[in-house]
């Protein structure tokens, strides 16, 4: 039975190939991961991590202890019912503010399209407790809700049927493709008003960016590009 999320997701071959990507990149990061941890499980903490998709991924391939975070009841319910019996597999049903105390000792911290979907304020302490626990890597994406990448998506969402566009007035996709987000509905848990380039700062002030990467295809420009992801590892050049 697939949730909401994962129709929306599976609507089409163009949606489908879309959402595929971060899990190419969570992949070959976990590759680099393996190398370095001796043998012993992968221990990964996954904020607002749904239906735990990314467990899924994972498992497949590598060896993990995992502990998604995530708050709606119902989609933590799902989650358990699908991966509740494996081993290395936990999921709490609750914020992340409230389990900071979890990335002490993870290897690990994914967020695959959540960030934008938490309050701005839990998301700086989310990554100043990133920054604390000293966790070596860091990988989330967001998506581009700003720039040409906002006029492509909406508009195509549009020619599709596919429901995303409805979050927007067509004028406040205009001035969303112009950057004039003072026009625009302020943000607050939704995808409408969300500046990647905002996270962007608030990650780098906490861990090192190492890769912005662009979907589907590397050489996809970042204003163009439908999300927008960031591979980081730990600050080791004496920055507080």
């Amino acid at each position: 039975m697939q949730n909401n999320y994962e129709r929306k997701q599976n609507f089409n071959v163009i949606t489908r190939t879309l959402h595929k990507t971060r899990y190419r990149n969570l992949l070959a990061l976990f590759t680099r991961i393996t190398a370095q941890v001796g043998g012993r499980p992968i221990k990964v903490i996954d904020v607002g991590c749904g239906v735990c998709k990314s467990f899924a991924v994972l498992n497949a391939q590598f060896s993990i202890d995992y502990t998604g975070i995530e708050l709606r009841a119902e989609t933590c319910d799902l989650a358990r019912s699908r991966h509740g019996d494996i081993d290395g597999f936990e999921v709490i049903c609750d914020s992340v503010e409230n389990h900071f105390p979890r990335f002490d000792g993870a290897d690990v911290v994914i967020g695959l399209e959540s960030f934008e979907h938490i309050p701005e304020p839990i998301v700086v302490r989310t990554l100043e407790a990133i920054r604390a626990a000293r966790v070596p890597y860091f990988y989330c994406t967001v998506p581009n809700e700003v720039g040409p990448a906002i006029l492509i998506k909406n508009v195509g969402s549009w020619l599709m049927r596919y429901p995303r566009y409805k979050e927007y007035t067509w004028a406040e996709t205009w001035h969303a493709f112009r950057y004039d987000l003072d026009k625009v509905t302020l943000h607050t848990t939704k995808h409408i008003g969300f500046d990647w380039r905002w996270l962007a700062q608030t990650i780098r002030q906490n861990v090192r960016i190492t890769q912005i990467t662009t979907s589907p295809f590397r050489l996809v420009p970042r204003s163009w590009s439908p999300s927008i992801g960031f591979v980081c590892e730990r600050r080791d050049d004496g920055a507080p």
